[in-house]
């Protein structure tokens, strides 16, 4: 089983990046997704981010979670047609769809799916050490780097625990049925057990780090110096947002 936001090994150009710029062309992507409600803009800059990930050697990495992204969008835009209605009527009938609230869901899923890739192509391309000694020379305080560290690779370790307990259930007989009562009552014997072994190791670990010293060792060392993948990187960045100042300026 593949693991989401986990690093992966490699010398492509998104790896030889330094994290600091990674970490602020995530910055980027976030402000520019939060600000821009164009459709267009949004799938034109997750379409760059996919491009860019095939290029940096993760595009298998981003290309998995599309199936997820696509039903959390569908989703999205199902809410927002049935709470919405502005713009003009697509649909008469026993549900109204409207253009804005089209626009808006899909705005909203684009959104969504353009901030999971940049945070997806930044953890898989950077080492964790190397992103705690970024976020370090960005004068995060220790704790909070160390929080990120921690939380970025309990995500992956949680998956593959959830796994397992929901193939011990299966193992042992349990059946939940179908539909989707069945896949809500499928949830529990898994969330249980999963919660409680996350807060037992999230003690664990707490009680390590206080051991080992690791709040007052940490320091910024180990990070990569600025080379031509940054400055590519920083040129897309700014032609993004030359294209949303463009679109916002003619909107």
């Amino acid at each position: 089983m593949q693991e989401i936001f986990q690093y992966r090994n490699g010398n492509g150009i998104l790896h030889r990046m330094n994290p600091i710029t990674k970490i602020a062309g995530v910055t980027a992507v976030v402000v520019l997704a939060v600000l821009s409600a164009d459709p267009v803009f949004l799938a034109a800059m997750t379409a760059a981010i996919l491009v860019l990930g095939i290029a940096g050697s993760v595009g298998r990495d981003l290309l998995r979670q599309v199936p997820l992204l696509a039903f959390l969008g569908g989703f999205l835009i199902l809410i927002t047609v049935l709470t919405l209605q502005i713009g003009d009527v697509i649909l008469d009938g026993p549900v109204v769809v409207t253009a804005g609230a089209v626009s808006f869901g899909l705005a909203l899923a684009l959104r969504f799916c353009a901030m999971i890739f940049a945070f997806q192509v930044l953890v898989a391309t950077t080492m964790p050490t190397a992103l705690v000694g970024a976020l370090r020379t960005l004068k995060f305080p220790a704790d909070y780097a160390l929080m990120a560290l921690i939380a970025l690779r309990f995500i992956p370790h949680l998956q593959i625990e959830g796994k397992k307990i929901q193939e011990a259930q299966a193992a042992r007989g349990f059946s939940p049925g179908g539909g989707i009562g069945g896949k809500v009552r499928g949830l529990v014997p898994v969330l249980v057990p999963l919660i409680a072994n996350a807060l037992g190791k999230a003690e664990v670990i707490g009680l390590t780090i206080d051991l080992r010293g690791l709040r007052t060792r940490l320091s910024a060392s180990g990070t990569r110096t600025f080379g031509r993948p940054d400055l590519l990187l920083v040129a897309g960045i700014s032609g993004l947002a030359v294209c949303f100042c463009a679109l916002t300026l003619i909107g």
